[in-house]
C-alpha cells in the first residue's frame, strides 16, 4: 500500500494549489447559503409566534416537503428544528455538486489530459492520485464543516446547542465523503470524464427523486435514499448518530472498491467501457450537429427522462395542494362552494408557478452542460481534426450553442407537459389548456436567456463558468425563499426567475418577454464572436 501511494503528498499539494480558487468560491457560496438561511429563519421566528406557525405549516405542505424534505413532528417548534428541516437536503445537494466536480477534475479530467500518464512515468504509485484526491476532499470537507460549526455557534438560533451544531457540521462532512466517494468510484469504472460526470449527477438526481417520492408516500422507505439517511438524523431533536455511521460505512466500502479498481486497471481502460464504433462512420455523422447528437445523446436522454419523472411526481401532488384551502376553517366560513373552488384553482396555479422555477433551472443546467462542452472538447483536443477541416469556428460554436438551446427547450417542455397532464388526471376540475400555454410561453424564453448567458460566458470568459452557476443558483434561491423571508421584490427581478413571477395565473408581460428574447439574441451573438477570437489552448 505504501508503494502504491508513494509521493501522494506532493500530488496533494499540487491539487490544493490548482483547485484553490474553485474550492474557495464554492466554500463562500455554501457558507453564504447557510448563514442566510439561519439568520432569516431566526429573524422570522423571534417574537413572531403567528409568523413561525405559518412558516411551519407552509413547509409541511406536500409541495414544500417534496423540494426541501420533511420537518419532524414535535409539540413545539423552534428555529433550529425548522432550519435543519429546510437546509439539510438543500445543502447536501449543493455540496454534492461541488465535491463530485472536484473529484472528477482530479481524476478523469487529468487522465484525459494525459497528466496522469506523465506522472505515472515518475516515481509515483498507482493509487497516489486517488489518495491525493481523497485527502483533498477530506481537508476541504473538514474546513467546510469547521466554518459551519462556527457560523451556527455565532448565530445561536433558538433551540441550538453545542452538540447539535457539532452534529450538523459532522453530518455535512459525512455527506461530502459519501457523494465524493461515489464520484470517485464512477471515475474508476469509466474511462472519460463525460460518462463519469453523467453517472455521478444522475445518481444524485435519482437519490433526490427517491427521497422525494418516499417522503411523500411512505417515509419509512426514505432509508433507500442516501439523502434520506441524513434526514433521519433529525438534527436538534433526536440527534441520531448511527445514521451518520451508516453513511461513513458506505463511504469506506465505496472508497475501498475504487482503490481496488484503480490499483488494477490500466490508464484509458474501464469496466463501463464505451461501445466500439464502426470502422467507417455513417454518412449522417459528417455534420457537427449529428456528431453532437451521437456524443451527447445519453446526457440528453437522461435529463429528458428525469424531467418527465419529476413532472409526473410533482403533478400527482396537485390535488393535495387545494385541500389546504378546503380544510381551512376561515375559508369555509367566508367562502361559498364556487368561491372555494376558485380559490382552490388559484392556489394550484400558484404552486405551479413555484414548480416552474425548478423546471427552468433543470432545463438550463441540461442546456448549459452542452454549451460548456465546447471549450472542454477544445482543451482535450477532440476538435483538432474538425478545426483543421472545412467547418469554421462560427459553424462549430453555433452547432454546440444551438444544440444546448434545443436540449434545454425539450427538457423543459417534456417536464412541464408531464406536470400539467399528470396534474389534470388527479384534479377534480382539470386546468384549462391556456394555463399550459402560459407556462410554456414564459418558461421557454427564460430557459433560453439563461443558456444564452452561459453561451456568452463560454465564448468571452470560459474560465469564469462558475459565474453562471452562482447567478442562476442565487436567483433560484431568492425565488423560492423571497416570500418566506420577506425579501425585497426588487431582488427577484435581477434574474429571469423574477420576470415570470405571476405565471401561470397571468401570461408573462410583453416587456419581460421582449427583454428575454432580445437578451438571448445578443448573448448568443456575443458567445459566437468571443469563441471566434479564442486561442485553441486558452
Amino acid at each position: 500500500m505504501q508503494t502504491s501511494n508513494r509521493n501522494a503528498k506532493y500530488l496533494l499539494l499540487t491539487n490544493l494549489q490548482q483547485n484553490l480558487k474553485f474550492s474557495l468560491i464554492w466554500l463562500i457560496l455554501l457558507l453564504t447559503m447557510l448563514a442566510s438561511g439561519a439568520s432569516k429563519l431566526e429573524a422570522a421566528f423571534v417574537g413572531k409566534a403567528s409568523s413561525s406557525i405559518a412558516i411551519v405549516k407552509i413547509l409541511q405542505a406536500p409541495s414544500m416537503m417534496a423540494m426541501f424534505g420533511t420537518i419532524p413532528r414535535v409539540a413545539t417548534y423552534n428555529t433550529a428544528i425548522v432550519f435543519a428541516g429546510v437546509m439539510v437536503v438543500f445543502m447536501i445537494i449543493l455540496q454534492a455538486l461541488w465535491v463530485m466536480q472536484l473529484i472528477i477534475r482530479n481524476t478523469c479530467v487529468q487522465e484525459e489530459n494525459g497528466l496522469i500518464e506523465m506522472i505515472r512515468a515518475l516515481n509515483v504509485g498507482r493509487t497516489a492520485i486517488i489518495t491525493a484526491t481523497l485527502l483533498e476532499l477530506l481537508i476541504d470537507s473538514i474546513i467546510m464543516s469547521g466554518f459551519y460549526f462556527l457560523l451556527l455557534f455565532t448565530i445561536d438560533m433558538n433551540g441550538t446547542n453545542l452538540y447539535g451544531d457539532c452534529l450538523f457540521a459532522l453530518g455535512m462532512l459525512s455527506a461530502n465523503l459519501l457523494f465524493g466517494s461515489i464520484a470517485l468510484l464512477f471515475g474508476q469504472l469509466t474511462n472519460n470524464s463525460r460518462t463519469a460526470s453523467t453517472l455521478s449527477y444522475m445518481f444524485l438526481l435519482f437519490t433526490y427523486l427517491l427521497r422525494l417520492v418516499t417522503d411523500l408516500k411512505q417515509q419509512k422507505l426514505t432509508w433507500f435514499s442516501p439523502i434520506g439517511w441524513f434526514e433521519k438524523v433529525d438534527f436538534y431533536t433526536k440527534n441520531n448518530l448511527w445514521e451518520l455511521g451508516l453513511s461513513l460505512l458506505v463511504s469506506i466500502l465505496v472508497i475501498s472498491s475504487a482503490f481496488i479498481i484503480g490499483s488494477n486497471r490500466d490508464l484509458g481502460s474501464s469496466i463501463i467501457s464505451e461501445r466500439a464504433g464502426r470502422t467507417t462512420a455513417a454518412s449522417w455523422l459528417h455534420s457537427i450537429p449529428t456528431l453532437l447528437w451521437r456524443t451527447e445523446r445519453y446526457l440528453f436522454i437522461g435529463w429528458l427522462i428525469s424531467a418527465v419523472i419529476f413532472g409526473c411526481v410533482m403533478g400527482s401532488m396537485l390535488n393535495g395542494v387545494g385541500d389546504i384551502v378546503k380544510t381551512n376553517s376561515l375559508y369555509r366560513k367566508i367562502l361559498d362552494v364556487g368561491q372555494i373552488n376558485a380559490a382552490n384553482q388559484s392556489m394550484i396555479l400558484s404552486f405551479l408557478g413555484m414548480y416552474l422555477s425548478i423546471f427552468i433551472a433543470l432545463a438550463a443546467i441540461a442546456g448549459v452542460q452542452i454549451v460548456f462542452r465546447l471549450k472542454r472538447d477544445d482543451n482535450f483536443g477532440y476538435l483538432s481534426i474538425i478545426h483543421a477541416g472545412k467547418p469554421t469556428r462560427i459553424t462549430i460554436s453555433a452547432s454546440y450553442y444551438c444544440f444546448g438551446l434545443l436540449v434545454g427547450g425539450l427538457v423543459l417542455s417534456a417536464g412541464l407537459l408531464a406536470l400539467f397532464f399528470t396534474g389534470n388526471t388527479v384534479l377534480n376540475q382539470p386546468l384549462p389548456l391556456r394555463y399550459l400555454e402560459h407556462l410554456l410561453s414564459a418558461s421557454i424564453p427564460a430557459v433560453t436567456s439563461f443558456i444564452a448567458l452561459g453561451i456568452a460566458i463560454s465564448g468571452l470568459w470560459p474560465r469564469l463558468s462558475i459565474l453562471f452557476w452562482i447567478y442562476m443558483g442565487s436567483g433560484l434561491i431568492v425565488k423560492v425563499f423571497r416570500g418566506l423571508f420577506d425579501l425585497p421584490k426588487q431582488i427577484d427581478n435581477l434574474t429571469p426567475f423574477g420576470w415570470i413571477t405571476n405565471v401561470p395565473l397571468t401570461a408573462v408581460s410583453q416587456m419581460w418577454l421582449s427583454v428575454m428574447i432580445i437578451s438571448t439574441g445578443v448573448l448568443f451573438v456575443l458567445g459566437i464572436a468571443g469563441y471566434r477570437q479564442q486561442d485553441l489552448t486558452l
